[in-house]
């Protein structure tokens, strides 16, 4: 979907909130802080800044982020009782709205950060999460395939890390989830080991289209693909329990290149 000139600016002042929001979650994430506390930060200064939380009230959930420590790979919820200590990484994934209410345009982004000094295996696996958007977003254009993405996230990955291919970037605009699917794996190398799962097969069909709006979310583990959800019904954690990463942006995808908003 193609929208209006001034619809691209009101995502782009969109993107600027959330990219000061994570700025100032990535100051607070020190040992000691909960991740309920967090969120608190991240809504007091998306609102302060005009815009408002578009994961609260999603799908009834209740909080402005989702904060995900160690093999929590997503959806963690904020919690009181959850206190990050030394060593500890943790994903943060939030989303705004600008400008309030109806019409508002969304814009969606991750980081995982690393609490205090942690280990070189931890910094490996945040610093490569990372390089798996860049590598996927390099030369990324209007007339690609958007399957091109998981592809270049698995070949750049070369089975390092566990890729979650249960869990898919997605478009963005209006609402916080929108058509295309965008997967961090090769699609067509599932399909040939067996995968069914038909939302793969109309992955392949799809091309980028000049003024589409998707968000890149690579999650990478440090073991086997895996994962569940726990008890709360929200957080995704990984089945052997190694330590997961995130890392997402929003971008508009231009003729001859990608705009990146976050």
């Amino acid at each position: 979907m193609k929208y209006s000139e001034k619809q691209y600016e009101n995502l782009r002042a969109s993107g600027k909130i959330l990219r000061g929001a994570l700025l100032e979650l990535e100051k607070a994430t020190k040992a000691g802080v909960t991740t309920l506390e967090l969120d608190k930060i991240a809504e007091e200064y998306i609102r302060k800044n005009g815009g408002e939380p578009c994961f609260k009230g999603y799908n009834g959930y209740g909080f402005t982020i989702c904060a995900s420590v160690n093999e929590e790979s997503i959806h963690g919820m904020p919690r009181k009782n959850k206190v990050l200590k030394d060593g500890d990484i943790v994903s943060i994934d939030c989303g705004v709205r600008y400008p309030k209410g109806k019409g508002g345009m969304c814009t969606d982004a991750a980081r995982t950060y690393p609490v205090g000094k942690v280990s070189s295996e931890a910094t490996e696996l945040i610093s490569k999460c990372r390089e798996c958007f860049e590598v996927a977003t390099k030369d990324l254009k209007a007339g690609l395939p958007v399957s091109v993405i998981g592809e270049k996230i698995e070949s750049f990955i070369n089975g390092r890390y566990g890729i979650i291919d249960t869990f898919f970037g997605h478009g963005i605009g209006e609402k916080i989830h929108e058509e295309p699917l965008v997967p961090n794996f090769d699609v067509r190398k599932a399909i040939a080991g067996g995968d069914s799962r038909e939302r793969l097969r109309k992955v392949i069909e799809i091309q980028l289209q000049e003024g589409m709006i998707i968000c890149i979310e690579p999650m990478i583990n440090c073991g086997k693909k895996f994962v569940k959800t726990a008890k709360d019904g929200w957080t995704v954690v990984t089945k052997d329990g190694k330590l997961a990463a995130h890392y997402e942006n929003t971008i508009i995808i231009h003729k001859d290149r990608v705009e990146v908003v976050t």
